[in-house]
Order: C-alpha cells, then structure tokens, then sequence
C-alpha cells in the first residue's frame, strides 16, 4: 500500500523533468525492507507520461537474462508510449523482440543486443531512444543484485554516464550495500542523488492508523494512535500490519491494551505479518554466510546482552578474537548490527526483541496472560524501545539536523567495511563531520585521528569538528593547520541539549 511520500515524489518528478531538459539525475533509494521503497518507485511511474521502464533485480538470475529482460521492458515501454498495443505477455522471446523491434524500425540495434554483451546493451540503447525521440528513466529495484555481476558496475557507468536520453533511479534494501556501490572509490561515486527512506513522520503514520482503523468502522483513541506509533517506529508496513491484527480481532474501540496485544501477536507469532518479515530479513541476511550457526550465533548473544566488544563476543564464544573479528565483519554488511565506539549493537531494536524472545517459543496463548503481557510491554519499552544515550545516535542526529539548518549541508551517517564517520554529504565537494559530546574539551589526538581517517578515506574533504566542551588549544592549533572548521554549541544553537 502506498502512503503518502510528497518530498520523495517530488525529487523523482523534478529529476525527470531535467532530464526531459536535457539535464541528466539519477537517483537512488535506500532503505530497509518493505519501508515503501518500491511503492514510492512505482506511484511515481504511475503518474509519469513516458518511457519508464522498470525490472526487479531479485527476479534475474543470469548476466543473459538480464539483457533479455531489460531490453523487453525497454521496448515494451517505448511501444506503449508511441501508442502501440503488445502486452508484456506477448514478449517472452528474443523472437518476439525482434518482431516488435521491427515495428519500432530499430530491429538492426535489437539484433546487436541479442548477439552482444552487457555494454552492447548499454551503448545500443543511447540509439534506439534516439531513433524512436524517446527519453527513458529506467528504474532498476534491489540494485544491489548486479554485484553478482562481476564488472557490471564498471561497465554501466563507462558506458551510460554521457548518454542524454536515460537517466537512472535504482533502489536497494541492503542498505550497506547500497552505499558501498555509491561510495567513494566505486564506480557510481557521485552519480547518484541519494533519498533515504525512514519510517513515516508521527502525525503522518497516526493518519495512516486512523484512516485504515476507520475505513473498517473502528474507533480509536488518539493515545492508542500514538502508542501504534511508538512501538512501530512509524514503519508503513507495521502500522499496517497491527491495525489488520486489530481489525481481525473484532475490536470496535481500540485501547492501549489493545494494541500492545496486537503488536506483540503480530512480532512474536508465525502467524504475524511482523514476525514473518522480520524472519524473512534475519534468514535473506543470513543466506550467504560461509559460517551460518556461528553468525546466529553471534546474534543470540547480541540479543540478550548487545553493547559487547569483540574480545567479550569472543570469549563467550570461546574462538580466537581475530577469527570473529571476520564474522562481524560479515554481519556488519548485513545491516542486521552497527559497531559504535567498539560496540556491538542491533541496528533494529525490533529485531533484536524478536530474536531474543522467539527463540525462546513464546506462543500466543501465553500473550492472552494479562500478567505476562504486561511484563513483555514493559521489557519491549523499557530495555528494546528505549534511545541508547550512551551511543550518542540521538545527539549526533541533531548536530546533523543543525548542520542543515545553519550550513545547507545534508549529512548523513557513512560506513563503509571499518570505516565508520558521524556525517559525511556528497554535493560539489565532500564533507566529513565528527562529533564530540563529552564533557572534556575534544584533544590534540581526536582532531588527528579523524583528519587522518578523513584524509585516508576521501583524499580531500570540507572537515567539520563539532566538540561539545570545545577544544584545547594544541586540538586549536592542529585544526587551523589542517583547515578543520571547529564549532560549539553555541555555533549550531544548540546549547539547550
């Protein structure tokens, strides 16, 4: 179900009118599973008027079938647009293709696409939107497939970075991924403009409840919206997913119990929507490990007790640090956990509760237990729901939220492998962010390290140094060596935190 994303539609819209301007944008979104990535993808091809093409990555399983299909959709676009009527069911070989391409007059560019390879592909069809006056967004969904690739990146971007008449917008889940192909030293660096879709906004996802609840004739308190809020983070497909599990249940007014019940039936049941997405995502992030029991593992340990180091997480496994140093290594391209400050943490709290508590078997009998509902809710909230102040992520948010405000400059958390920064934005220059919030001023040796990181990481970049209790006058003099813009609460407006 699509929900309503106005600014992201209005990006898509406004890339697609530069590019019928003669300004090419691509554009990637990323973000985590069933979060309304394809959704917004497809709402916008809905209303676009033109040749938009669109292929789901998980569905190829071969380098041929990826040129088959792409040139199918491309075809099948460019007819559709020009007014001739084929179905898509009508296009299930190359034979088909070249039947339609003959009608398009660009029969001679198909041939060469099915007897040529990848960047036969990419170079032909500059040639056939020219032929037929077509400019095409082709929308490629789960990008982050073509790594099974070898070479495809680099072959797309030699290939369709000077092409005027195709821009891209991609999308990827595996949101690591994602950002390791558009990183710095990769192919697609700068290339794309960059959404990250989150959960919906407070006010936007209790209207998404309101208006699910009632179209069913149910009545639901505005403290009852707030709590479907607050439990599923403003995720579009958990709202939707508790306010079925309340419709089902035959409840005409909805209370706080009522949805704390519904929640916990949709996340710790197999018969939840919640709980076999969340299952679904843990076993898909799971599925190419070399080592799969000792990532679970790994996880099982994470899940009762997260915030351990690498030699803690080894010596309850009882294998050497340096072998587990290469699972976590792994599980952190999983987007399943983060490292902080050299810690260990679920990236979904969610996910984490989940973990914990279905394997234990909780069954729903147990969660109709008034008492022992109570106890999971007041666990949920209390050690799950709960911001982790001492990871920063709250305060580093709003020094980025700061950042934007007073400098127009977006950034966003960056890691790549073991490379980790507080805010990093990609525009004309890079910009690399590092926050302090301590009590002691930031020293000599914190601006060296991350000028060092920065340094090794970006080559050139705008630093910024952000230190709550300010700076000592040796970290002073290094950032005016080095070029580091220094601020302090004071600079962001931000003393009141």
């Amino acid at each position: 179900m699509f929900v309503d994303r106005r600014a992201e539609l209005k990006v898509l819209h406004s890339a697609y009118g530069s590019l019928k301007s003669g300004e090419k944008v691509n554009v990637a979104i990323i973000g985590p599973r069933r979060i309304g990535k394809t959704e917004l993808l497809l709402k916008f091809r809905e209303k676009a008027k033109g040749v938009v093409p669109y292929l789901n990555l998980q569905r190829i399983g071969s380098l041929d079938s990826f040129i088959f299909a792409y040139t199918r959709e491309l075809l099948y676009e460019i007819a559709n647009t020009l007014g001739l009527e084929i179905g898509r069911s009508e296009l299930l070989t190359w034979d088909d293709l070249l039947i339609l391409s003959a009608k398009l007059e660009v029969d001679r560019e198909v041939r060469a696409i099915k007897d040529g390879c990848l960047e036969t592909l990419f170079e032909i069809q500059e040639s056939i939107l020219e032929k037929t006056g077509q400019k095409a967004v082709f929308i490629l969904d789960e990008f982050q497939e073509v790594l099974n690739f070898k070479g495809f990146l680099e072959v797309m971007r030699a290939v369709t970075e000077k092409q005027k008449n195709i821009a891209y917008f991609i999308s990827g889940s595996a949101v690591r991924m994602m950002e390791e192909i558009l990183a710095p030293k990769n192919p697609f660096f700068g290339q794309f403009r960059r959404i990250y879709l989150k959960g919906l906004p407070r006010e936007d996802a209790i209207e998404l409840a309101k208006t699910t609840l009632e179209r069913a004739g149910i009545e639901a308190s505005r403290s009852a919206l707030e709590l479907i809020y607050k439990l599923t983070q403003g995720h579009p497909f958990y709202v939707l997913a508790v306010c079925r599990r309340l419709i089902e249940e035959g409840f005409e007014k909805i209370r706080r119990k009522d949805v704390h019940y519904a929640f916990l039936t949709e996340l710790l049941t197999e018969k939840g929507d919640i709980y076999m997405h969340l299952e679904y995502v843990f076993n898909e992030s799971l599925s190419r490990a070399y080592k799969g029991p000792i990532h679970k593992q790994i996880l099982l340990i994470l899940a009762q007790e997260e915030g351990l180091r690498l030699s803690e997480i080894a010596r309850r496994l009882g294998k050497p640090s340096g072998e587990v140093s290469n699972y976590l290594k792994f599980l952190l391209r999983t987007d399943l956990i983060v490292r902080q400050n050299e810690k260990y943490y679920f990236a979904d709290k969610l996910m984490r509760f989940w973990l914990a508590k279905t394997y234990l078997g909780i069954t729903e009998l147990e969660l109709r237990r008034e008492k022992y509902l109570e106890e999971l809710i007041k666990e949920l909230e209390e050690k799950y729901l709960r911001v982790k102040r001492e990871l920063g992520l709250a305060r580093e948010s709003v020094v980025r939220e700061k950042m934007r405000e007073v400098f127009g400059i977006d950034f966003k958390p960056y890691r790549r492998g073991d490379v980790e920064f507080d805010g990093v934005a990609f525009s004309d220059k890079i910009y690399v962010l590092e926050v302090k919030w301590r009590n002691k001023p930031a020293t000599y040796r914190d601006v060296e390290e991350f000028v060092k990181k920065a340094k090794e990481e970006f080559g050139s970049a705008v630093m910024f140094f952000f230190s709550k209790s300010g700076f000592t006058e040796k970290a002073k003099e290094l950032c005016k060596k080095e070029g580091v813009k220094m601020l302090i609460p004071v600079d962001l407006e931000c003393s009141a935190f």
